[in-house]
């Protein structure tokens, strides 16, 4: 005679197995670290860094529950690592902590903390994205928050998103608002539509911060197209808070050659307000990867800015105390494994 007991424990290990069919999670992850030698002005370093090459260093954890008729759940946390010294950057998960459900029809609905559709046209449209010595971020004033006490520039707290469906043509959009919870300069509404066919992707975003009795906004546009031979990029970022306002330029290219792929930019910030008129600045970026695997590449990148009027744009965050109106310039050479 069989126990009513073990009858029990069958039925939980039945049911275990049958969430475990239909559940995934996974690790994920980059250890990124380089040898960097940068110049600013007459100060210059030589450090160990991370993050030269797509994606800085971070941990997470992902998982999507099938919950049937095309409906899932999922959950995202990601932290940012310093693997030179062996220890997590800020608080942890501050890279995302969200978690969502999604429909193959009607899209999906997402709450935490997450990207901006700001940031996106940044880091999407430029061989180098927003890391390194070539990021197209380091010329970007206030990143990763933004002008004029607004934080909101690159990520936002509290939020609640919607995205598109997949199954839209090519056309693809995220929607966000984020609630301040007591906090100035978190508070935000944005949107970013794009449209990817082929080798061509184009997208549009607009953010919008109340800060104090004004606003700061933020508005990009980007796109990419892939001729095989070479893969061209471009984007315009504007934002604006009272009496100031910032726009930048970047114009890229990767040429992939064999195992492989050069990357160039050239970037322009253009700043104007009250005592910020001829603070502008120009960067140059040249670099190569080369993909061992799928997963693990090594990788030299070598950029240059130039500083006008009271700008102190730098290459790298290791010069510290960097020297306005002076020029940065710097060389980066690396290893990532993504996993």
């Amino acid at each position: 005679m069989i126990r009513p007991a073990l009858l029990i424990a069958a039925g939980c290990i039945g049911l275990h197995g049958h969430a475990l069919a239909q559940s995934t999670v996974s690790v994920f992850g980059t250890v990124d670290l380089n040898v960097t030698s940068a110049k600013s002005g007459n100060r210059s370093v030589t450090s160990m860094d991370q993050g030269g090459n797509i994606f800085p260093s971070r941990l997470g954890f992902r998982g999507t529950e099938d919950l049937g008729g095309g409906l899932a759940a999922s959950f995202w946390l990601e932290s940012a690592t310093l693997p030179d010294i062996g220890e997590n950057q800020g608080i942890p998960w501050q890279r995302r902590s969200t978690v969502s459900l999604s429909h193959n029809t009607f899209g999906e609905l997402r709450l935490g903390r997450d990207y901006t559709p700001s940031f996106w046209n940044i880091s999407q449209f430029s061989p180098f994205g927003t890391v390194g010595v070539g990021g197209s971020s380091n010329i970007v004033e206030g990143w990763p928050f933004g002008l004029g006490g607004a934080r909101t520039l690159v990520r936002a707290n509290n939020s609640v998103g919607y995205f598109l469906p997949r199954n839209l043509g090519g056309v693809y959009g995220q929607f966000m608002v984020a609630m301040p919870e007591g906090q100035k300069g978190t508070k935000y509404y944005g949107a970013r539509l794009g449209y990817a066919s082929g080798p061509l992707d184009i997208a549009a975003s607009y953010g919008q911060t109340p800060v104090e009795d004004r606003h700061y906004r933020s508005a990009s546009l980007g796109g990419s197209y892939d001729f095989g031979p070479a893969k061209l990029y471009a984007n315009y970022l504007m934002q604006k808070a009272p009496q100031d306002k910032q726009t930048n330029l970047m114009l890229g290219v990767s040429v992939p050659i064999g195992a492989g792929v050069i990357k160039a930019s050239i970037a322009r910030s253009n700043r104007s307000g009250l005592g910020v008129d001829a603070d502008d600045a120009t960067q140059l970026a040249i670099g190569y990867v080369h993909w061992l695997s799928k997963r693990s590449a090594i990788y030299g990148t070598w950029s240059k800015i130039r500083n006008r009027g009271n700008a102190a744009y730098v290459v790298t965050d290791a010069l510290a105390d960097p020297q306005t109106g002076a020029n940065s310039r710097g060389l980066q050479i690396g290893i990532s494994h993504n996993f």
